[in-house]
């Protein structure tokens, strides 16, 4: 593969890697406040506390887990990884929707 692809490829991780960091930095933020918000595109906020809360955020943290592990796949084509991706993928979202549901109810 020639170097200019590869330049092109890792400039196009600037801005991912700029929201992921945000993600991060917010998420963990909400963690230690023991809340965490969500907000829709119609302007509705939901806010989550305690036990749910924790879930969410760990949520969250598994999907920029989720979304580091499929860059890694795409690095290394391994089934492995894909796998690994996967599971990752369904246990935040899980994780997600308990929180949401636990807490919103």
């Amino acid at each position: 593969m020639s170097k200019r692809p590869n330049f092109i490829y890792m400039a196009g991780m600037i801005p991912v890697l700029f929201v992921v960091g945000l993600m991060i930095f917010l998420t963990f933020d909400n963690l230690l406040s023991n809340r965490a918000v969500y907000g829709d595109k119609f302007g509705n906020t939901y806010e989550v506390e305690g036990l749910a809360a924790i879930l969410v955020n760990l949520g969250i943290f598994g999907v920029i887990g989720w979304l580091g592990s499929y860059l890694a796949f795409l690095v290394s084509r391994s089934p492995k990884l894909m796998r690994v991706h996967r599971t990752i993928g369904v246990v935040s979202g899980v994780c997600i929707a308990v929180g949401l549901g636990y807490g919103l109810s």
